[in-house]
Parts: structure tokens; C-alpha cells; sequence
């Protein structure tokens, strides 16, 4: 298998931790979904976008949540780290959510300052998106109990939030700090001694001078 993207992404980073949690071989082919790499993308996942796995028979799959559950129906029941059924397996998938889509919100954020010329950036939808990212938060840093989600039973939920929580740290740090998601952090801390978290650590954050790579017919006026 091979994947493509960079862990600067967090949705990257929780595929390539779960691959590497699950033991599962695979080489990881390093872009970003801008610039030139963008047209490349396109071939793969119509969207463009990372992350996108690719099977041995060329098959690909995108997005990370789809890409998770693929993975899953590769190992033994035992072995997954969200359930197969029932209230349990609900349960993961709710928090993992939460955190995904809290993740969203940031990175909306990040891409209005980064892509849009400061003086037509649109405050009111930045204060929006940064209330969601902090009742997102907030609710699961309400959820964990000690050591995990679900006392010592590690889950993807934990590993998801914890990298999700990681990203939001290194891109808004002050933001973070006034949350106060002490739970959070403990378990990114924890996780983040982890080999699988150790061996896909952030590659820093986008160069500034990075475009959008969009074809010329493709740009909306």
C-alpha cells in the first residue's frame, strides 16, 4: 500500500498511526495537495486532496475516515481499535467525529488567513468557526477519563483527538492555552511517546508563499 500526503496534515497523521498501530506494510509517498501536486491529486481523488490510499491493485481511497474503516476489516475484530458494533462502536466513532470535524473548523480558519489577503478576511465567520473549534474541544476534554476515552482501553478516538488536539496546539497556541483542555493535552502527551506517534510527527507548518494550484479554468469569480 502506499500513502500519499505529509503528516503536517493531522488527517494523514491519523491514517499513517493507525497503519503503523495495526502493523500493516506501507510506503508513504510525501506531497501537498497545492502548487503543481495538485494536478497529481487530481488523478488519485477528484478532490484533490490528502489523504489518499492507495491498494497494491492500484485502487485508491480518500478521505481519512473512510480510509480508517478500510483498514479496520483488515485485522482481527480484537484488534480494532473501533468496535465492530453496538453502542461501543457508536460511541468511538461519535468522539472521533467530534474531533474531525473540530479539526475542520481550525484548519477553515488557518486557510482564511493563509489564502485570503488579511484586509477582506471575514471576522464574524472567524469568530464563528473559532466557537465551534471551542466547544468541540472543550466537550471532549469533558469526555476522557483518566488515561483514555475508555479507562485503558485504547481507541481511535484517543487517537484521533490526541491528534487533532497536537495540530490545533502547533498551529494556535495562545487559542489552545485559553481552553484549558488539560485532559487533552495529558493524553496528547502520553500518546505522543507512542513509536506509531513518535515516527509521524509534523514536518512543519505550510511555506507562506505556497498558491492554491488551481487551473485557470477552475477559479470562481
Amino acid at each position: 500500500m502506499k500513502l500519499f500526503g505529509s503528516f503536517s496534515s493531522p488527517y494523514v497523521r491519523r491514517v499513517a498511526i493507525t497503519l503503523r498501530f495495526y502493523g500493516l506494510e506501507h510506503e508513504l509517498q510525501k506531497l501537498t495537495p497545492f502548487g503543481e501536486e495538485k494536478e497529481f491529486l487530481r488523478k488519485i481523488n477528484p478532490l484533490g486532496r490528502v489523504p489518499v490510499l492507495q491498494l497494491d491493485d492500484g485502487e485508491c481511497i480518500s478521505e481519512s475516515h473512510v480510509i480508517i474503516e478500510y483498514l479496520d476489516s483488515l485485522v482481527d475484530e480484537d484488534q480494532r481499535l473501533t468496535p465492530v458494533s453496538g453502542k461501543a462502536r457508536r460511541e468511538v466513532l461519535s468522539l472521533a467525529g467530534v474531533a474531525s470535524a473540530t479539526a475542520d473548523k481550525l484548519v477553515t480558519i488557518l486557510y482564511e488567513y493563509h489564502f485570503r489577503p488579511r484586509e477582506i478576511v471575514y471576522k464574524p465567520w472567524i469568530k464563528m468557526c473559532e466557537q465551534q473549534v471551542e466547544d468541540g474541544f472543550i466537550w471532549l476534554n469533558s469526555k476522557l477519563r483518566p488515561g483514555s476515552f475508555f479507562g485503558d482501553e485504547l481507541t481511535q478516538a484517543d487517537i484521533s483527538a490526541a491528534v487533532f488536539w497536537r495540530f490545533a496546539g502547533e498551529k494556535r497556541p495562545e487559542f489552545c492555552k485559553r481552553m484549558k483542555c488539560d485532559n487533552l493535552q495529558s493524553l496528547s502527551n502520553r500518546l505522543e511517546q507512542n513509536d506509531a506517534f513518535k515516527q509521524t510527527r509534523s514536518e512543519g507548518p505550510l511555506p507562506k508563499e505556497l498558491e492554491l494550484g488551481l487551473r485557470a479554468d477552475r477559479v470562481v469569480t
